[in-house]
């Protein structure tokens, strides 16, 4: 009897797995592709980049660059800083004598939302008044020419009114802590083309579509931006068109596990008070496959002994030989070349120690980031900032 149990919930759990990632691989493959912006079009809307920034890592520069090298013509680009004594001013300075179309805007410190939130609101302020598009991006991200061209393609053609895009991170080296975060934000990818959502990444939207859903009060008082806007669409019943074909890249030089658990952190808390469908949903999976994993681990260690049936053995090595076929198609989600052998090692750590940050979500209610501790409430409301 007890075998027959652990058969079925080891089935439905990896079936859950399966189903989960073929569904969202399904959703990347037919995604629709754009060709980038031709001189023949008979208009480009004017359109400006917003990009916010907090400290400097290493290789952003190149980065923010790629941002300013886009083939769309005429279009404007607002590096948003905190104040002029942040790491990234000087950065800033040097790409604005390269680049005539860039502007930089200092917000000040924020005192009621997120300072992302606050340093993309003293950019939209700052927003000409003809422009039509509005794009915004992290700032660790690096596009390709013609990608500014590609991603707002459906915005021009009028086949919806906001389009968001995912990131894929290219660790250098292949640490631990990078892989694990490459690891979790292929799974993050297959969820958002399942329910497309505004989640990190890059996010264009119609002027007029951002303005009439006030998104800029929301934002005003709110511990994160794009689960926001996403939670404003869905409201107005506004389909986001998620764009899997025009994927971001952000280098990741040298990261730690700490770095990663403090990434994990915020991308598992956020959803808890923005989402909190989102976040309960994604905890229980994420555990019971956890706890899956580890059963069906000690099973398969006992089972030779002959401490367990055959029943339980077999199905615990079923079930493991499955997961390591998941992590080979979640491989398969992420652009970025990273080697098989890091990618199957990191993968059960990656497990463990987002089961362990999901844990601890549930009992945490703050939010780290950037050396501000936020308190947030309902909807993701700022209650309190610790400084």
């Amino acid at each position: 009897m007890l075998g027959l149990i652990l058969t079925v919930w080891l089935a439905t759990t990896i079936l859950s797995l399966f189903v989960a990632i073929a569904l969202g691989l399904v959703k990347i493959r037919w995604s629709p592709s754009h060709e980038p912006y031709d001189a023949t079009e008979r208009c480009a809307p004017p359109l400006e980049v917003i990009v916010p920034l907090k400290g400097i890592v290493a290789g952003q520069e190149f980065a923010l660059g790629s941002l300013l090298a886009q083939d769309y013509p005429d279009y404007g680009l607002i590096f948003v800083l905190e104040t002029e004594n942040d790491s990234a001013n000087a950065v800033v300075d040097r790409l604005l004598d390269r680049y005539p179309l860039a502007r930089k805007v200092f917000s000040g410190i924020a005192a009621l939302c997120a300072q992302k939130n606050h340093n993309l609101l003293a950019g939209l302020r700052s927003l000409k008044p003809d422009t039509e598009i509005l794009v915004f991006c992290d700032s660790t991200n690096m596009a390709d020419p013609g990608w500014l061209g590609r991603f707002t393609k459906p915005l021009r053609n009028g086949d919806c009114q906001v389009v968001t895009t995912f990131r894929a991170f290219r660790p250098d080296p292949e640490t631990l802590g990078g892989v694990c975060q490459a690891i979790y934000a292929s799974f993050i990818r297959l969820l958002a083309a399942i329910k497309p959502t505004p989640w990190g990444g890059a996010t264009a939207i119609r002027r007029e579509t951002f303005e009439r859903l006030n998104v800029a009060e929301a934002w005003s008082r709110a511990v994160v931006d794009d689960l926001v806007l996403g939670n404003a669409l869905d409201r107005a019943g506004i389909k986001v068109w998620m764009d899997s074909r025009n994927l971001l890249k952000s280098p990741l030089q040298g990261q730690s596990v700490k770095g990663f658990l403090s990434y994990l952190d915020r991308q598992v808390l956020f959803p808890k008070f923005t989402n909190p469908g989102i976040w309960a949903a994604t905890l229980v999976f994420h555990l019971n496959l956890t706890l899956a994993i580890l059963v069906a681990a000690l099973m398969g260690v006992l089972f030779p002994a002959g401490q367990v049936d055959a029943l339980c053995g077999w199905s615990s090595y079923g079930f493991l030989m499955a997961t390591v076929l998941s992590a080979f198609a979640l491989r398969w989600t992420n652009p970025s070349p990273v080697s098989i052998r890091c990618w199957l090692v990191s993968f059960l750590p990656c497990i463990l120690l987002s089961a362990f940050v999901f844990l601890r979500s549930i009992f945490r209610n703050y939010i780290d980031w950037h050396g501000r501790r936020y308190w947030p409430g309902k909807g993701g409301v700022v209650l309190k900032i610790d400084f």
